[in-house]
């Protein structure tokens, strides 16, 4: 996966897929502390982010994925 340039802060809609990278282990150091930091300043991403995580939660039941958590 290519990583964010450093040169600017992470925008709403790079959340919204960079969320997913995190979860399948993408994102390098830097990109998942910008990410998380990015989800503890915005309300809006921050429930996003909860959304995704209960979805990827309910699809790993459903497909029967042992993924840690």
């Amino acid at each position: 996966m290519e990583n964010l340039p450093e040169d600017r802060p992470i925008t709403c809609r790079d959340t919204t897929w960079l969320v997913s990278a995190a979860r399948d282990g993408e994102l390098d150091e830097a990109g998942h502390a910008a990410l998380q930091k990015h989800i503890a300043d915005c309300p809006f991403c921050r429930e996003a982010s909860q959304q995704f995580t209960d979805l990827f939660r309910s699809l790993d039941l459903l497909l029967g994925n042992d993924r840690p958590k």
